[in-house]
């Protein structure tokens, strides 16, 4: 995938060495800035202006 194609990849650690794609979550086309903070096990997403919608800030959570 290209950067900002409105999807998070969700990614499981297998072993020490290896992951695998677990699925994903749609954002918004052209939202590819974010930041993960461990401690709030949290990822912020910037989101552009979107189909007459404001730019945000997204939180998506880890579980």
């Amino acid at each position: 995938m290209i950067c900002g194609d409105g999807v998070i990849n969700i990614l499981q650690q297998k072993d020490a060495d290896h992951y695998e794609r677990a699925g994903e979550v749609r954002t918004v086309r052209g939202a590819r800035t974010g930041l993960f903070v461990p401690s709030r096990d949290a990822l912020f997403v910037a989101v552009p202006v979107h189909a007459g919608g404001p730019a945000e800030i997204r939180v998506y959570t880890a579980r």
